[in-house]
């Protein structure tokens, strides 16, 4: 059995070891600090879906600002061309019937400085997933096309948000 002062030792060096450990490189999501941390976007905004919303949301993970002035932004992010598209992937080949459905979405992203100076070119990227299509279940189907194209959504986001990350701007003058 230990002793008191054993347990009292062990637990120093236990949360002596956990202070130092700093979670071993890992980061909350929404406590990452990266190059632009502090720079300030304005993203303008699509006419349909989530995708928005889900992109500014990713922006401020990162601790970039999302403003609603074009003059007050350090670039201007441009969304633009975003659909989305549904094809056949298989076919039942004894009853002719639709098997597999893919779903994929296309968003062409620009960037530039506030300036007016060009970040990053116009740039499509395009995103797919597919689900199984089930005759006997129509809602249930028709909800996993939703839940799908949600998703897409969110993967897009996070990867926008990902390469806005390997954005360079040019140092300001007094800047070195």
């Amino acid at each position: 059995m230990l002793t008191r002062r054993q347990l009292l030792g062990l637990g120093l060096v236990t949360s002596a070891t956990t202070w130092l450990a700093g979670c071993g490189g890992w980061y909350l999501r929404g406590a990452r600090k990266t190059a632009l941390t502090g720079k300030r976007f304005f993203v303008t905004p699509l006419p349909s879906g989530y995708l928005y919303n889900y992109f500014v949301a990713e922006l401020s993970y990162v601790g970039i600002s999302v403003v609603g002035d074009r003059g007050q932004a350090d670039a201007v992010v441009t969304l633009s061309h975003e659909t989305f598209d549904r094809r056949t992937l298989s076919v039942d080949p004894s009853t002719g019937k639709v098997r597999e459905i893919e779903l994929g979405l296309q968003v062409q992203l620009e960037v530039r400085a506030g300036d007016g100076s060009l970040l990053l070119a116009p740039e499509k990227f395009t995103w797919y997933q597919d689900f199984v299509f089930d005759e006997f279940s129509v809602l249930g189907t028709e909800e996993v096309e939703l839940n799908s194209r949600i998703q897409l959504e969110k993967d897009a986001s996070r990867s926008l948000a990902l390469r806005m990350e390997t954005l360079k701007f040019k140092a300001a003058p007094g800047d070195r």
